[in-house]
């Protein structure tokens, strides 16, 4: 077992990220009163999109000055702005409060091509850590836009062009594990019995998936619901 990883259990999706939310809003603010600035990153998926959401709302319910609040994306689909599918879309769409900053991958609207929208972000990135970084986790075991067997581990750089992605869209732009690992802290998210399989792989520092490499400076935590931990 995994004894590096911090094991978080909540009893359905709902209460994770009714709960999870809860606790980066509290991050956060004990990040900006030491530090006066928190970069966080977010992820895709249709939980990270849940999350997201969440998310957005407690910040727009939020009084207090969050401009020291930076919001990014580990990875993020390439395609138009306006894409029903681009991980940023849920906080684009719902962020009300115009004192948190956020940092979009450029989109095909640009002009430019995939190497070329990462190379921006990676521009953006430089000199920047995360305080946290959260994930979503695929069947497959893969993080950000990091899939088994289309997973270039000599790719090092903060941001990453994928070009053969195995989910459509096949271009998106992600963090490499190097520099997922340089967070603070990771938080994996995951719920519903398909990820079961992922999740003990996890538990158990399996290095055949891209989620068995996850590993922060200071506190990795892994934030299930009890369908993705237990298995038949």
């Amino acid at each position: 077992m995994n004894d590096d990883l911090d094991l978080t259990m909540y009893e359905d999706g709902a209460g994770l990220v009714s709960a999870a939310t809860i606790e980066l809003m509290e991050a956060i603010s004990l990040h900006l009163l030491d530090k006066g600035m928190c970069h966080v990153a977010l992820t895709g998926g249709t939980l990270g999109g849940q999350f997201a959401e969440a998310f957005v709302d407690k910040l727009n319910l939020n009084s207090a000055d969050l401009s020291g609040l930076h919001i990014w994306f580990s990875d993020e689909r390439f395609d138009t702005a306006d894409s029903p599918f681009r991980n940023s879309k849920p906080v684009r769409d719902g962020l009300k409060n115009s004192s948190v900053t956020v940092h979009e991958v450029e989109s095909t609207d640009h002009g430019l091509n995939v190497v070329e929208a990462a190379a921006s972000y990676e521009a953006e990135l430089r000199g920047i850590t995360m305080d946290i970084c959260v994930l979503g986790l695929g069947p497959d075991g893969h993080v950000a836009s990091l899939f088994p067997n289309h997973w270039d581990q000599s790719l090092t750089a903060h941001a990453i062009p994928i070009v053969d992605s195995p989910k459509p869209p096949p271009q998106r732009v992600s963090f490499s594990m190097n520099y997922i690992n340089a967070s603070d802290q990771v938080w994996i998210i995951a719920t519903g019995a398909a990820k079961a399989p992922a999740v003990t792989q996890i538990l158990e520092a399996d290095p055949s998936i891209p989620a068995g490499h996850v590993m922060a400076t200071q506190l990795t935590r892994l934030i299930v619901d009890t369908e993705a931990f237990f298995t038949e």
